[in-house]
């Protein structure tokens, strides 16, 4: 190459082999690449040329990585049952070039498969590179804290007896375990010379009384072996948990890191996520019912708890149904074959960076906030209400709507299967396993009927239940409930799980005001026909029922008749006083086993408290061939 080469000159030249060249000419570094023999060698000015004149050829200078330290707190929280899903959003520098955003102090429970970042600019030109999750451990500087020096050595003197007592352990079980196989050996052959001379009792006895004997010394040495395990044990273990309050023989620093390439002068907003164990929600139910009032109030609480190593500041916490920790498919099903038996023949015997769960909560992320106000809060609302307008007794004090609206309760948002509940205001909660914490979700308010139901079959108390149908937006999450009618605790229940729209029943307990009596009022067995007799039993039944209730009340009244399993038997009802249920869950599922069910509509008390009854009558007849044998018929 000579001084009169051009810098746009492209020049050819045949290789046997292919080569690769980086050399300088006059100053300029020119580069060579081989293809097919043909070197090819290409000046700057072809490096830096534009689409138009060239393609993009892939040299370049290196780039040297900025490191930055995100100091960004955590900003959401997404709550599952028995994880958490952290975000931490922090702002790059406003200027071109590769950055790797440093997010330090990572807590011990996070699980790093899980690490995920998204990067978002109003302008572009800022790209997600990659994310890489590293760990460091250092030795605790223990050269100002004698204290924290002086329990590091007595747990290091503690370790070293606890692995001195295992060797001991080790070696009695050895020594016993030889001891068995001598014992053994010697009752075998013992058995193959019993009934000759060459037996010596009295030899085998006092080998059989050394064995009994060091076998003994052995179970005592063990013995107190097991105890001085025991001792050593909880001094290691009290000596370790003095060792990690005072900071640790070492540390582990967890940080991820974020690397952003940004072409233009502009920062980004980088969020990095990832899932923590130690943390998690689980439902709480406190059912208030109010039977005068005709109504039913629900009280969704989430029952939180925080152990995860990091604190929760001012964060945007969601509620999840979502369970990151579970299959997303479900297993696949098998084929079964079957064929004609074979008997075997007879034998002669002789001598991921990733997450399952993680793709819903980014779903959901990207749901639409559905966040139109829960029905019961309406401006028409009866003053002083839950939800309503006005103070405790109805004033009329305008109220502040953007500081109610962060107490309102949380949105349900709706992503296919998994329901989220966004809280409308920042949450604060410390990691403490000591301490669970309750934070409502949702008060529900439903459209119950309330029905009072009576099995004096059984128990002459008449119990009263509520039935709604959950007309919320909020999914209920099978959980524990508290009933209260009135201000009375009257019990506890295990709600099912309830989605949008499903009937569900809450017992309150008894209403001691109604009493229901069930009475045999006679019973006959007699013998029909003349040629194929038949034995004839017939029973009269009647249930009363009294009532001191102010309010006029419907109660469903249950009872049962046998069922024959025979032809040759014949069970019938017969002149009921009042017809029986019609609804078709009870003509399909119950009416077919035998249970009889009837609605009954009972009045108000009458004047001076006098009790309003109520009778319903029915006869059960049953009959059978003459002198046959039954399992039984109840009363």
């Amino acid at each position: 190459m000579t001084a009169a080469s051009d810098h746009h000159t492209i020049a050819a030249m045949r290789t046997r082999h292919p080569i690769a060249l980086g050399f300088l000419v006059h100053g300029i570094t020119v580069h060579a690449i081989t293809v097919q023999g043909i070197t090819v060698l290409l000046t700057p000015s072809l490096l830096h040329a534009s689409p138009s004149m060239s393609p993009r050829v892939p040299f370049q200078d290196a780039l040297v990585a900025e490191s930055v330290r995100a100091t960004a707190p955590i900003s959401e929280v997404t709550l599952y049952q028995g994880r958490a899903m952290i975000a931490r959003t922090e702002a790059s520098p406003a200027r071109e070039g590769l950055f790797e955003m440093r997010f330090e102090r990572l807590p011990a429970t996070i699980d790093p498969s899980t690490l995920q970042a998204t990067v978002t600019s109003d302008r572009g030109g800022a790209k997600l590179l990659d994310v890489r999750y590293e760990e460091k451990v250092t030795q605790s500087d223990t050269s100002n804290n004698p204290e924290l020096r002086e329990a590091i050595a007595a747990l290091e003197a503690a370790k070293r007896v606890g692995e001195l007592n295992a060797m001991k352990m080790a070696a009695i079980d050895d020594r016993y375990a030889l001891l068995n196989a001598i014992r053994t050996k010697t009752a075998t052959e013992s058995a193959k010379d019993f009934g000759s001379k060459s037996l010596d009792p009295e030899a085998l006895a006092k080998q059989i009384g050394f064995i009994d004997s060091a076998q003994a010394q052995l179970i005592g040495d063990r013995v107190a072996l097991d105890t001085q395990v025991r001792s050593s044990t909880d001094a290691f273990n009290a000596l370790q948990a003095k060792v990690d309050a005072l900071g640790g023989q070492s540390k582990i620093e967890r940080t991820a890191v974020v690397a952003v390439g940004q072409s233009i002068a502009q920062s980004a907003s980088i969020t990095l996520r990832y899932l923590v164990g130690n943390a998690g929600w689980k439902p709480r139910y406190a059912v208030r019912a109010d039977v005068d009032a005709g109504k039913l109030v629900i009280e969704y609480d989430a029952d939180i708890n925080q152990a995860s190593g990091e604190d929760w500041t001012d964060v945007k916490l969601t509620l999840s149904t979502a369970q990151p920790t579970q299959k997303a498919a479900p297993d696949e099903v098998s084929p079964f074959f079957v064929d004609v038996f074979v008997p075997a023949p007879p034998m002669v015997t002789g001598g991921l960076i990733g997450s399952a769960g993680v793709d819903a909560d980014m779903a959901m992320d990207s749901a639409p906030m559905e966040r139109g106000r829960r029905a019961m809060r309406k401006m028409d609302a009866v003053p002083g209400s839950p939800g309503g307008n006005g103070g405790a007794y109805g004033s009329a004090e305008p109220e502040n709507m953007m500081l109610a609206e962060r107490f309102d309760d949380a949105y349900a948002v709706q992503s296919g299967t998994v329901a989220a509940y966004p809280l409308p205001r920042a949450i604060s909660i410390a990691s403490n396993a000591q301490r669970s914490r309750k934070q409502r979700i949702a008060t529900v308010e439903a459209k119950p009927s309330f029905v009072h139901v009576a099995r004096p079959l059984v128990e002459s108390a008449v119990y009263l239940k509520a039935v709604a149908a959950n007309a919320s937006a909020y999914q209920f999450l099978a959980g524990p409930a508290t009933v209260f009618l009135g201000g009375d605790s009257v019990g506890s229940a295990n709600l099912p799980d309830l989605a949008p729209g499903a009937e569900m029943t809450f017992w309150l307990g008894t209403d001691r005001r109604i009493e229901a009596k069930r009475v045999i009022v006679t019973k006959d067995t007699d013998e029909k026909g003349v040629f194929d007799k038949s034995d004839e039993t017939k029973w009269n039944y009647r249930i009363d029922i009294a009532s001191t209730s102010p309010i006029p009340v419907t109660i469903e009244l249950v009872d049962r008749m046998p069922v024959s399993r025979n032809q040759l038997i014949k069970i019938e009802m017969k002149d009921a006083s009042q017809p029986l249920a019609t609804d078709a869950q009870y003509i399909a599922d119950e009416k077919p086993q035998g249970i009889l069910k009837w609605i009954v509509a009972v009045a108000a008390r009458g004047e001076a408290g006098k009790p309003a009854t109520k009778s319903i009558g029915w006869t059960v007849v049953a009959s059978k061939p003459k002198n046959t044998q039954t399992t039984g018929l109840p009363d």
